[in-house]
């Protein structure tokens, strides 16, 4: 794997209208077919619970990357998407977003 783009800053809108920001890596395998988002900073306080709206600013972000970055980065590659966070106890966790999240 290589790593396309590192720490790369970006902003989406949240599914309430709120302008949230975060960074993101993507790591491609050297034949183009599958790819690895890796986000990072996103906000995932509010309601519904930290893990349920993690995912669900997860989906935003990695629609609104669908539509302006990753076109141009890895344009025929099958997506995966890790989201790295801060566990309970203050240690990296990462989670998977499901493929149809």
């Amino acid at each position: 794997m290589r790593l396309l783009r590192e720490a790369h800053e970006f902003e989406y809108r949240d599914a309430a209208g709120i302008d949230r920001s975060g960074r993101a890596d993507i790591w491609e395998v050297s034949s183009g077919e599958r790819a690895v988002l890796v986000l990072r900073g996103l906000d995932g306080r509010g309601a519904g619970g930290e893990r349920l709206n993690l995912l669900e600013q997860a989906g935003q972000a990695r629609s609104y990357l669908s539509h302006s970055w990753l076109p141009f980065l890895v344009p025929h590659a099958q997506l995966d998407v890790l989201i790295l966070h801060p566990g309970l106890n203050g240690k990296p966790r990462a989670l998977s977003l499901p493929s149809g999240a």
